[in-house]
């Protein structure tokens, strides 16, 4: 792979394989806080994203709650008044909008990662970031695999994740022995969450949408 396809997006891939966890639910958690700071900071009156926000009905339920992490009374209240004065109570008793445009966002951004993460494959960093990594969380192997034609990708992800899979059930029986009181030192440190990384590896993780 040449130094001009190095460009951001590849970057972005390269530094979440390098981070515990699955990098494709990172990607998307990054890509979801950033769309929601996009908004907040630069669209909240704008033309084009309040159409969009109308016909949605706002965001959908898990986008909502993570808009009001954000703790911007301002924005939040502009956006919301906004759907209120418009609908008026039909907002309570009307059918379901659009699509929540964020949800749309998502969907697109991880198809641009497989896809980036496809065209990358020659470089020996991400190979290598990869190789030495966590994998995929199931439904993000579940999507490479449907999406991705490079079998060499699909074979060595596949690899990786079951590799991980494999040691992350050893950690998990090392916890349960740790709270058998014969075995007050079983288990290493990377043992004491495992039943957390156990749920995020089955499902991905938290407020990551299933990859249809």
């Amino acid at each position: 792979m040449s130094e001009a396809h190095r460009h951001l997006p590849f970057f972005r891939i390269l530094d979440a394989a390098r981070l515990p966890g699955c990098l494709l639910c990172r990607l998307v958690r990054t890509d979801t806080r950033r769309y929601i700071e996009s908004v907040l900071y630069e669209s909240v009156n704008d033309v084009g994203f309040r159409t969009r926000w109308r016909a949605a009905r706002g965001f959908c339920h898990r986008h909502a709650w993570i808009l009001a992490e954000f703790q911007d009374a301002l924005g939040t209240a502009i956006l919301y008044e906004d759907l209120i004065r418009h609908y008026g109570d039909k907002l309570l008793t009307g059918g379901a909008g659009t699509q929540c445009p964020l949800c749309r966002s998502e969907r697109v951004n991880l198809q641009d990662r497989l896809a980036v993460l496809e065209q990358s494959w020659e470089d020996p960093e991400l190979r290598a970031a990869v190789e030495a990594g966590d994998g995929l969380c199931g439904p993000h192997l579940r999507a490479l695999l449907r999406q991705t034609r490079r079998r060499d990708l699909r074979t060595t992800f596949r690899r990786v994740s079951a590799q991980r899979l494999a040691e992350l059930a050893e950690q998990l029986r090392q916890q349960i022995r740790s709270f058998d009181y014969r075995y007050p030192n079983a288990g290493d440190t990377r043992a004491r969450d495992a039943w957390q990384r156990a749920i995020e590896r089955v499902v991905g993780m938290r407020d990551v949408p299933e990859a249809h």
